[in-house]
């Protein structure tokens, strides 16, 4: 074979391992922020224990939480499968059969995953709850700076500035949502970002390298699925942030109209 032509291939080859490099890194980065993303959520609005133990279950079955069945007995199926003492002569896979069968068995019983208006409604009264709550220590903090500085002789102008400054109740529910949502929204761009630098790679790959594009693909449809989920959070967040305004907006226009009153 002319040498010109070996130095092709391995030109080819090598051009081809360096993709596959950038792939796996794409790939791992993906994983990391949409990582970051789900525990930005459950930071938000805690699991209860209850969700927490079918998580673990789900996660030994090697699958997403899911209200399917069927897709449930597939994956038990295709764990036993690899990890069977009769096949796997591994040392641990007993105890992996041990634990996948405890899995299995624990996911028949459990009330699976609720459907998604169910998901939603807990969700919002849930992060409805977090903001009110949130609303509730920063307003308290906001009153007493207020009462520290009255009491330290001001003078009847700039009471009514801080007085003013204080009933601004709707700039202290936008920092509220900042505090709650602000991470999760970086989140979301920046996994934003990373799905449109993976979907540049796709037509750098030599089209021989099926492997490579097929797990970039996979990647791709990986964060796809974390942005459903992260913006229909986003979403339930908004709605509950709607509830919870409504809530605040009867108790602080009441409290405007006494404190106002007192001063002037």
């Amino acid at each position: 074979m002319p040498q010109t032509i070996v130095k092709h291939i391995t030109k080819l080859f090598e051009k081809d391992s360096r993709n596959a490099k950038k792939v796996r890194a794409l790939a791992r980065k993906a994983l990391e922020i949409e990582n970051a993303l789900e525990r930005e959520i459950h930071y938000i609005v805690p699991k209860n224990n209850s969700d927490k133990e079918a998580e673990k279950y789900f996660s030994v079955l090697g699958i997403k939480p899911t209200s399917d069945k069927g897709r449930i007995r597939n994956a038990y199926i295709g764990r036993a499968k690899e990890r069977h003492p009769d096949i796997n002569k591994t040392p641990g896979a007993e105890a992996a059969m041990k634990e996948l069968n405890e899995a299995y068995s624990a996911l028949s019983k459990f009330e699976l995953k609720p459907s998604s208006e169910e998901n939603d409604s807990k969700t919002i009264i849930g992060m409805e709850k977090v903001t009110l709550e949130l609303y509730s220590k920063l307003r308290k903090s906001d009153y007493e700076r207020l009462i520290g500085m009255v009491r330290g002789g001001i003078s009847k102008d700039a009471l009514i500035g801080l007085v003013d400054d204080f009933c601004d109740w709707n700039r202290r529910f936008e920092k509220v949502k900042k505090a709650l949502v602000g991470k999760l929204d970086n989140k979301l761009m920046a996994l934003e970002k990373h799905k449109e630098k993976c979907a540049s790679m796709l037509p750098k790959i030599n089209g021989r390298d099926v492997a490579s594009i097929s797990a970039l693909n996979q990647c791709i449809n990986g964060i796809n699925e974390s942005l459903r989920e992260g913006y229909a959070f986003r979403s339930n967040a908004d709605a509950a942030f709607d509830r919870a305004r409504e809530k605040i907006i009867s108790f602080e226009e009441e409290s405007t109209k006494r404190l106002r009153n007192s001063v002037r």
